[in-house]
């Protein structure tokens, strides 16, 4: 009976991590026995992939829940802090692009912009109304909360445009001291994948802080958004 309960556990938990259901396989089944594997020995299924390179990809949009100021997921959130959008309030969320590469190369490969705002910057914009312009769509005089309202609507339809990406360095360990002796997160040390050290085959991804000596990975990070007819990779 236990046997029987651990089976349909692990049955349970294939069907749950890929997302259909797990199909009762014959362990005598030809495929598992008279197929042969054809393994490549210079691959390595552990290893992380490299970050997406820099670049203007097509990508396309979707809403990510964001964590309120008492932990809790939402479609969007309100914030408040002394030294942001002078001190008056305003609504963010997150929002994903999953990139469309024609090659297949780079097919799926999602970056997460977090934090996007209605707080207007130097620009005269804000990061929501930035990427509805992207979008070809009107930004007429609105509260906070009702170009948010627009905002989601929009991304609702999954709509496609351009994002251009760069490589960053970013130390966790350095922003997490900085956290607890309550100073300023510290910026990424490094931009831009053309900075990072060459390789036969490309750039590495893994380079030294230069505070902590610790090894940081780098991340593809989104640094432009640009509307659907900019001129980008197939």
């Amino acid at each position: 009976m236990v046997g029987e309960i651990e089976t349909l556990d692990v049955a349970h938990s294939q069907s749950t991590d890929s997302g259909h259901s797990a199909a009762v396989i014959d362990l005598n089944d030809p495929a598992l026995t008279s197929e042969n594997l054809n393994e490549n020995p210079e691959g390595d299924s552990y290893a992380t992939p490299p970050p997406l390179p820099d670049g203007k990809w097509r990508a396309k949009l979707t809403q990510l829940d964001i964590k309120d100021s008492k932990g809790q997921p939402q479609r969007y959130a309100a914030f408040q802090f002394p030294k942001m959008n002078d001190g008056k309030p305003f609504l963010a969320t997150n929002v994903q692009s999953t990139i469309l590469d024609a090659s297949g190369k780079h097919d799926g490969f999602k970056l997460t912009d977090y934090w996007v705002k209605t707080a207007l910057d130097r620009s005269g914009n804000s990061g929501v109304g930035t990427i509805l312009t992207k979008l070809k769509q009107t930004l007429t005089p609105a509260s906070a909360a009702s170009r948010m309202e627009q905002f989601l609507r929009v991304l609702a339809s999954e709509p496609e445009l351009v994002v251009e990406t760069a490589w960053e360095a970013s130390c966790q360990t350095c922003q997490e001291a900085a956290k607890k002796r309550g100073d300023k997160s510290p910026k990424p040390f490094l931009l831009g994948m053309h900075r990072f050290p060459q390789t036969r085959t490309g750039h590495d991804p893994v380079v030294t802080c230069p505070t902590c000596k610790g090894s940081v990975r780098a991340q593809a990070r989104i640094a432009q958004y640009h509307s659907l007819d900019t001129p980008h990779n197939k």
